[in-house]
C-alpha cells in the first residue's frame, strides 16, 4: 500500500470546516438535509452475552469471516501510523491488534470521538428528562443569550449538529487555541459572534460541543464526566478513562477522552444493540435513531459523499465490498483526528475501532473497506489452520513493526 501524502489535519480539536471535515476527508460542498439513512436498517437481535467484564472471542471464521484477508488488512496498515485496531462481530472479538507503543489495557486520546459520546450523555439526559428537548433553546441555559436576535434563537439540536452559526476559525485552530488560552472556555465561546440564521449552516465547531457540556452540567447539577460515570461508563464496565476539563472545572465536550481500544468498541456495541445493554436501556433506542439521521450532507473531494447527525458521522460502502454481494451497506462512525475510529455497520453486525496517527485522511475508510472485505458470510466457516497462522503473525509484527 502506497503512504499517500496529505495534508494533515490539525490537532483533532477540530478541522477545517470548508476544507476539512472532522473525519479528515476534504470537502467540496456542504447542504442541510433531514434524510434519515438508517430508518430500513433491521432491529438488532438480543445479544447472547454482554461484554461488560470483558469480550469474547472467537475465530474470523466462526462468525463469517476470513482469518487470511484480515492478516492482509493488518499487513497493509502495519506501517501507515495505526496504532490498534480490534474487529467485533456477531459480539465477539475476531481479531485485535497494536503496535510496540500501545497495550489492551492502556487508555488511548480518541480526540474527536469525544464528542459522540457527548451526544450519548445528552440523549441520556434527555431521556431522564433533565433536558426538556433538542428544541430547547441555550439562552435557558444562558440567559445572556436573550438580547441577541441570532444567539437567542439557538437550539440544542443546533450545538448537536454544527449549525448553531457562531463563528468558529477552523483554520490553524484558531478559535480552539485562543479558547484553551482563556481563563474561561465557556464564557469566550458564548461571545464568539453569530454570522448565520441557527439550523442553516454547517460548521465544525469544538465550541458547539463545549457548550453542550456546560448546558449538560447546568441540568444535572454535575459534571459530564461524573455524569458518564454513573449513566453510561459504569454500566458498560468500563472503568480505566479518563476525561478532562477546562480551568473552570467543566468536562471538555469536545475532546479529552482517553479510552482503552476494547472499551472504544463498547461504544460502537452499544449503538450497534441500538442503546440496549445486558437488561437496562442505557440510551433510549430513538435517540440512537435521531442521532444517526444525516442532518448535514457532505460531497468530498474523492467523489464519494456522507452525512452527519448530532455528532455521529455516516457513509455508504462501497457496492461490491462483500464477494458475491452488490448490496450497499450503511455505516457509521465516531471520528477523531489521525485517524480514531469507532466504525458500525448494523446490518453486517459489525464494530471496528482504529486508534491512528496519521496525516492521510483516507486510511480509516481504507482499512474498514478491508475488514468488511473479510466478510465471506453470516454462518461459520471451516476452520483454516493455516489462515489462523498467518493471522496470528500478522498480530505479531504489527506489535513489532517489521515484515511478516
Amino acid at each position: 500500500m502506497k503512504n499517500k501524502k496529505k495534508s494533515p489535519i490539525g490537532s483533532g480539536k477540530g478541522a477545517s470546516t470548508l476544507s476539512l471535515s472532522a473525519s479528515g476527508t476534504q470537502m467540496k460542498q456542504v447542504q442541510f438535509s433531514q434524510v434519515n439513512i438508517h430508518s430500513e436498517r433491521p432491529t438488532s437481535k438480543p445479544a447472547d452475552y454482554w461484554p461488560t467484564h470483558g469480550w469474547k472471542t472467537t475465530t474470523p471464521e466462526a462468525q463469517g469471516m476470513n482469518s487470511a484477508a484480515l492478516a492482509k488488512m493488518l499487513e497493509a496498515f502495519r506501517n501507515q501510523q495505526v496504532h490498534s485496531v480490534a474487529v467485533i462481530r456477531n459480539g465477539f472479538m475476531v481479531t485485535e491488534a497494536y503496535n510496540e507503543n500501545t497495550q489492551v489495557d492502556i487508555p488511548q486520546d480518541v480526540k474527536s470521538v469525544t464528542k459522540s459520546i457527548t451526544s450519548a450523555l445528552v440523549g441520556i439526559a434527555l431521556s431522564e428528562r433533565k433536558l426538556k428537548s433538542t428544541d430547547q433553546r441555550l439562552a435557558a441555559f444562558f440567559p445572556e443569550l436573550e438580547s441577541d436576535p441570532l444567539k437567542s434563537k439557538i437550539m440544542l439540536k443546533h450545538l448537536l449538529s454544527m449549525t448553531s452559526g457562531m463563528a468558529w476559525d477552523n483554520a490553524n485552530e484558531r478559535s480552539s487555541t485562543e479558547m484553551m488560552y482563556s481563563s474561561d472556555w465557556v464564557q469566550y465561546i458564548l461571545e464568539c459572534p453569530a454570522f448565520a440564521e441557527p439550523g442553516t449552516l454547517f460548521n465544525y465547531s469544538n465550541g458547539d460541543a463545549h457548550l453542550l457540556s456546560a448546558v449538560v452540567q447546568k441540568a444535572t447539577g454535575e459534571s459530564m464526566f461524573d455524569y458518564a460515570k454513573s449513566r453510561l461508563f459504569g454500566p458498560l464496565g468500563i472503568t480505566d478513562v479518563n476525561w478532562n476539563h477546562d480551568p473552570g472545572g467543566c468536562t471538555i465536550g469536545a475532546w479529552a477522552i482517553a479510552l482503552t481500544l476494547r472499551d472504544m468498541a463498547k461504544i460502537g456495541y452499544l449503538y450497534l444493540k441500538e442503546g440496549q445493554w445486558e437488561d437496562k436501556t442505557i440510551i433510549p433506542e430513538p435517540w440512537i435513531r435521531e442521532s444517526l439521521i444525516r442532518r448535514v450532507t457532505l460531497n468530498y473531494s474523492n467523489g464519494t459523499q456522507g452525512g452527519y447527525g448530532f455528532y455521529w458521522w455516516s457513509k455508504t460502502l462501497p457496492q461490491g465490498l462483500l464477494k458475491g454481494s452488490k448490496k450497499q451497506y450503511e455505516m457509521f462512525y465516531a471520528s477523531g483526528s489521525g485517524g480514531r475510529r469507532i466504525f458500525v455497520v448494523p446490518e453486517l453486525q459489525l464494530v471496528v475501532a482504529v486508534t491512528a496517527d496519521s496525516a492521510d485522511v483516507d486510511m480509516p475508510e481504507e482499512l474498514m473497506h478491508l475488514v468488511v472485505q473479510a466478510i465471506r458470510g453470516d454462518k461459520p466457516f471451516q476452520e483454516n489452520s493455516a489462515a489462523s497462522a498467518e493471522l496470528d503473525q500478522a498480530i505479531n509484527s504489527f506489535k513489532l513493526g517489521v515484515e511478516s
